[in-house]
């Protein structure tokens, strides 16, 4: 990579130390979301550019499954921009982590961000999806950029081919085999919350009765976002031929003393319900809770859901309290069950 000064020739790059202060400059140069920061900055793996003993430039990565990373943050002093560095860190972290049998990394970046687009498809990222107003949300600062309106963004992923095979392939009847678990996205706002409305009707093992979900829309995409940009919470879906037909929300702490704990909520469609749907989901979530280091999962469960205390208990759930007559269900009390799980 050629550069305007010598300065690129004099980089060191190196991994954070835990118990090393983050530069909050850099950092915002990259996210100037100071809350988001907060949410991933304790749970991202961190490498610095320094120049001099100065840290000039930072990338930040997350892991969101066994062979997935994230890129969260990345950004390098505008005084050291256009001489290579970025390019120099960026490899530096794609090369540890290929080192550690990641299979891709993905990275999200304003549809606006022309320089942005252009360098990460100059170090072999593909554009996988747009999600369109991603930055539209109430507390979102509308920014302009090249004389363009930021509202989207553009997701693109860095594969290495050679992961595929590093997998075992798992053998699936072929209705598990038509059911995938993913993590849902801003586009799927809309068909989410029309299914939890619909879940609302079909059993009264929810919370809400039928009509009491007042959340819209706009909302369940800012859920989505939130979950999305932070390091403790996420959103799996169950989707059967594009139609999605169960949920489960995971959404951790907020605050130093509880961000190793989460709380757990889950509803799969009534035609789909005992046919291993829920352990699916709860599977997927445990694997990512693993990875993100999470110590504590817990939720709640009526009393009168056997199957569902059944399914807790089989995945290493306990119950550690009664509230008693908490819910009042067709007119009957109802006690609902504490169950915590400890990874």
């Amino acid at each position: 990579m050629e550069s305007s000064n010598d300065s690129s020739s004099a980089l060191s790059i190196r991994l954070r130390q835990a118990d090393e202060p983050l530069p909050l400059p850099l950092l915002l140069i990259g996210d100037p979301d100071r809350m988001s920061i907060e949410f991933y900055a304790d749970h991202c793996r961190w490498w610095l550019a320094e120049y001099e003993n100065r840290p000039v430039g930072i990338c930040g990565v997350l892991q969101r499954s066994q062979e997935e990373w994230e890129i969260m943050n990345m950004g390098v002093l505008p005084e050291y921009t256009a001489q290579g560095i970025g390019s120099q860190l960026l490899n530096e972290v794609l090369d540890s982590l290929r080192a550690a049998n990641a299979g891709k990394v993905t990275v999200g970046v304003r549809s606006s961000s022309a320089d942005a687009l252009v360098f990460y498809q100059k170090h072999g990222f593909r554009m996988t999806a747009v999600e369109c107003n991603y930055f539209t949300g109430p507390e979102q600062e509308l920014r302009i950029e090249h004389g363009i309106h930021s509202r989207d963004r553009v997701l693109l992923e860095r594969a290495w081919s050679d992961s595929i095979r590093r997998r075992k392939p798992v053998a699936l009847s072929h209705f598990h085999a038509s059911v995938s678990i993913r993590i849902a996205q801003i586009r799927d706002a809309g068909p989410l919350l029309r299914m939890k409305k619909r879940l609302d009707e079909q059993t009264s093992y929810m919370l809400l009765e039928p009509g009491e979900r007042t959340m819209n829309e706009a909302e369940q995409r800012d859920m989505i976002r939130y979950a999305l940009r932070s390091a403790n919470s996420n959103i799996f879906l169950a989707e059967q031929d594009g139609q999605i037909i169960g949920y489960l929300e995971v959404m951790g702490g907020k605050v130093s003393r509880n961000r190793h704990s989460a709380y757990i909520v889950v509803g799969v469609l009534q035609e789909y319900a005992n046919r291993g749907i829920g352990r699916r989901l709860f599977h997927t979530m445990l694997q990512w809770a693993q990875d993100r280091e999470l110590h504590r999962i817990e939720l709640t469960v009526q009393s009168v859901n056997d199957r569902g205390i059944h399914l807790y208990r089989s995945l290493g759930f306990r119950i550690e309290g009664i509230q008693k007559n908490a819910l009042l269900v067709d007119n009957k009390y109802v006690d609902l069950i504490q169950m915590g799980l400890l990874l």
